[in-house]
């Protein structure tokens, strides 16, 4: 028999509930979610989540859902819904979930995790040596998205899905030696059906899924990270890094690393011409002085400068190596 041991089998698999409270009740304990919104696995993430954990509350923080997500959460016990439409912060959100729980110990939790088994006895193991503590990520990555590479459609062919005649080929594929045809091989049938005066062509209107994801390979490759880049509208980004910057330096002290993270926002918030010195540094003065004198405007365009370089550069070298 085979076992397939993807985690997206765990994911997409019909799930009934296993609750784990009803097995052990005296170790009971609250988790918190907040969430505005959800994916489409919230309900087997829900499902692991009362697998795993003794959930005794629910406590779960409405940020103005925006789709069904909490007609999805009032199907398991012992939920309670906290209506906070009317905050406009995440950190308030969980300000108001942690002064609701009523038990000692408690879990906050992400709308998109899945825990995997033994993830509960694993993390009760360290109360005795920790007070708040918290295990890396396993990221998968399950994200549609149109492929935007410049040379799809206009350079190079499409590529995963394509469609033929045998006799575009018959009279050039031979010339493919057992050499180095290998990622350049949507250019070389092309060049093969062009050469023998037949017709290579593009189709919009329809298209393909293509996969990225971990597989077995004799090469043992491994997927070290994925890159998903997300179309922003300005208002976003200008939003996320003004937030980013005032609340390090409001609620946290200077440390190198933070330091480094504000200057790195800041120069995006130049980028939009959205950073006003003067009145950043009496703001500073105001909110937290530790602050004052830490932050290199130097540095600040250094970073605009390696910035706009380094975008040229990885654009030049991503089409270098697509070729």
């Amino acid at each position: 028999m085979i076992i397939n041991n993807s985690i997206f089998c765990e994911y997409y698999k019909q799930n009934t509930l296993i609750d784990k409270y009803q097995d052990m009740p005296e170790e009971g304990l609250t988790v918190i979610i907040p969430i505005i919104h959800t994916n489409e696995l919230w309900k087997n993430n829900l499902y692991s989540i009362y697998k795993e954990v003794p959930v005794k509350r629910l406590l779960i923080s409405d940020g103005g859902c925006k789709d069904n997500s909490i007609e999805i959460v009032k199907q398991f016990p012992r939920v309670e819904i906290l209506n906070h439409h009317n905050y406009k912060t995440l950190g308030y959100c969980l300000k108001e979930l942690i002064l609701h729980v009523e038990t000692k110990w408690f879990i906050y939790l992400h709308s998109d995790v899945y825990l995997p088994s033994g993830w509960y006895n694993t993390m009760t193991s360290y109360k005795g040596e920790y007070d708040w503590f918290g295990c890396p990520q396993q990221i998968t990555v399950m994200a549609e998205y149109k492929n935007t590479d410049k040379m799809q459609g206009v350079l190079r062919p499409y590529a995963g899905s394509q469609m033929g005649k045998k006799e575009a080929f018959i009279r050039g594929i031979d010339i493919i030696d057992d050499d180095f045809v290998y990622r350049q091989e949507d250019f070389v049938l092309a060049k093969i059906v062009e050469d023998n005066g037949y017709k290579h062509g593009f189709v919009e209107d329809t298209f393909h899924y293509h996969q990225v994801m971990h597989k077995e390979s004799p090469w043992s490759r491994k997927i070290n990270n994925v890159q998903v880049n997300v179309e922003w509208s300005d208002a976003e980004i200008i939003r996320a890094s003004t937030m980013q910057v005032m609340g390090i330096i409001k609620y946290l002290d200077p440390l190198p690393h933070l330091i480094r993270e504000v200057e790195t926002h800041i120069a995006t918030l130049k980028q939009f011409n959205s950073f006003k010195k003067k009145e950043f540094m009496e703001w500073i003065e105001n909110t937290n002085p530790l602050w004052n004198s830490k932050i290199s405007i130097r540095n600040v365009y250094m970073r605009l400068i390696y910035k706009k370089y380094f975008k040229n550069i990885k654009e030049y070298v991503r089409r270098i190596s697509n070729v």
